[in-house]
Order: C-alpha cells, then sequence, then structure tokens
C-alpha cells in the first residue's frame, strides 16, 4: 500500500515528498459514486499515491455528492474535469464545466487540474478560489496531433509557469521516434526548472515516455486501475506501475536521476508484444 495513502492530502507536503521521488496518480474513469469509491479502494490496495477524479465521465451527480466522494477519500485527489477539446467528455458549455470544478473546490481536495487552454480570465479565477481554499494548481496541456520540438516544450513549460501554478502537466502525441526523444530530451531539461512537471505523450508507442520521464525528473505519473493496456491513451496499469516504480526506489531515485545522460538511451528499448514496457530490460540497463 502507498506510504501517501490515508495520510498526505496537503498539497504543500505532497510537492515536497515529490521534490524526493515522482508519484503515482491513478486515473479512475467511472460514471457513478459507487463504482469510483469501489475503484479508489482497489487503487488504495496496489499502491496509487494518489487518484484523479474525472468529473466529466460521471453521468449524473450532486454537488454534495461529489463532495462526499472527495472529502471521504482515503486517497489525495486531482479533480478533473475535461471538455472535448481536451480530450474530456464534459459538453454542458464552459461555464457549468467550471462551475463544477468551483464546486469541488469547496470541498478541498488536493489538487485541481485546470487547462492552459482556458481562457485566461476564468482560468485564474479557478486558480484564485484554489489558493482560497488551500488547493493545488496543476495547469495541463495537451496536443492531440503532434508533438513540438524541444524549444517549443519549453515555451509552453514557461507559459505555464507564468500562470502561478505548482506542477505542470505537459501531454502531446507521439508519432515516430523522434516525438519520443524530444519528450525526453525535455524532460531532461526542465528537472532543473522552476515548478515540479509532468510530460508523457499518448498512444502506445508513447508508453515508454511514461515510464522514462519520471527517471529524468517528472514528479507525477498516470495509470489505469485496469490491466490491459488503455490503446488510446498509452495508459500503463497501476500494478505494472507501481512494481516499476518500486524497482527504482531500491535504486535510488537521486542516485538514478544523476544519470540522465545514460537513461535517455533507455528509449531504444523495444516493448513486449503486449505493449508494456519490458521490466527486466530496464533493470539489466541500468544495473551499473
Amino acid at each position: 500500500m502507498s506510504k501517501v495513502s490515508g495520510v498526505m492530502r496537503s498539497y504543500k507536503q505532497l510537492l515536497k515528498l515529490m521534490n524526493k521521488k515522482p508519484l503515482i496518480c491513478t486515473s479512475i474513469t467511472t460514471n457513478n459514486k459507487k463504482d469510483y469509491l469501489a475503484n479508489l479502494k482497489k487503487a488504495i490496495v496496489l499502491g496509487s499515491d494518489l487518484a484523479e477524479l474525472r468529473m466529466d465521465f460521471f453521468k449524473k451527480i450532486s454537488s454534495e455528492e461529489m463532495k462526499t466522494i472527495i472529502r471521504k477519500s482515503e486517497l489525495p485527489l486531482i479533480v478533473t474535469n475535461r471538455n472535448r477539446e481536451n480530450g474530456g467528455l464534459f459538453s454542458k458549455g464552459e461555464k457549468a464545466r467550471l462551475s463544477v470544478l468551483e464546486s469541488a473546490i469547496e470541498a478541498q481536495p488536493s489538487f485541481v487540474d485546470i487547462e492552459l487552454a482556458t481562457d485566461s480570465e476564468k482560468r485564474t479565477k479557478i486558480m484564485n478560489l484554489a489558493r482560497q481554499n488551500n488547493v493545488g494548481i496543476i495547469c495541463s496541456y495537451h496536443d492531440f496531433h503532434r508533438t513540438p520540438d524541444v524549444e517549443e516544450i519549453m515555451k509552453i513549460y514557461d507559459h505555464i509557469t507564468s500562470t502561478n501554478a505548482d506542477i505542470a502537466k505537459l501531454v502531446f502525441t507521439t508519432k515516430n521516434n523522434k516525438d519520443i526523444r524530444n519528450i525526453l530530451k525535455a524532460a531532461r531539461k526542465l528537472h532543473s526548472k522552476k515548478i515540479p512537471f509532468t510530460i508523457f505523450g499518448m498512444g502506445l508507442k508513447a508508453q515508454i515516455t511514461r515510464m522514462l520521464s519520471p527517471l529524468l525528473g517528472s514528479s507525477l505519473t498516470y495509470s489505469a486501475l485496469r490491466t490491459e493496456v488503455e490503446t488510446d491513451l498509452g495508459q500503463l496499469s497501476l500494478g505494472h506501475t507501481r512494481k516499476f516504480f518500486n524497482m527504482m526506489e531500491k535504486k535510488g531515485w537521486k542516485k538514478l536521476r544523476n544519470r540522465r545522460d545514460d537513461l535517455i538511451h533507455l528509449a531504444m528499448i523495444e516493448l513486449n508484444d503486449d505493449g508494456s514496457y519490458p521490466l527486466a530490460s530496464v533493470d539489466k540497463l541500468i544495473k551499473h
């Protein structure tokens, strides 16, 4: 079971922990309160550090039910409400979408995720409300068409930094090895920057970015609760991710991250036939 579970809810405490080692957030995508709470228990058992509450997946939920989930959660929560333009399911309009986030913030989850693409005034309003309620802020950027070059990725990160967010989330669409390299090179450069970050690519081919970016400095990685691979996003299962993180924990995150130039070559490892990352191959290459 995760050491974070049931103990650490303050986003400031979580940020301090992320400075020492990356954490696992499990994205739980159910459409009702009962199933969400049941899956939350599974995530705790499997060793997740945080969970994502995707409000856009819920068919119907009252403000009070949402607040009950947040307040009773035994894991620190990241509340997200994605519209269709940013890869989510919420379709009732921007005013209603942000209203859901405002209600969630009042229940004081650990973090709220607000997209960089959100209108700047509305985004600032959400961020100010989060600050007033002692809720951490993840500002996210998604590109569903491509992966830009490293210079452009750094500019996007700087834009997020200017919003006064606590964590920058950068997600791109990978089509080839060059895209993967750009993400990993950016992760290596972002390690020394001002605020914590998470960066990875979407799709099966991009799975290696989800595993290697924490070794290069990423503070957070996202996993799926179910065991099979989500081929649209390329998320690895929580069980697989926890196994990998436990293996890295034994080797020492700080020691591994000091080998960034060597670790970049791990991108050449081929995935298993089922799309999963070959832990034995990684272990062999970083053994010395």
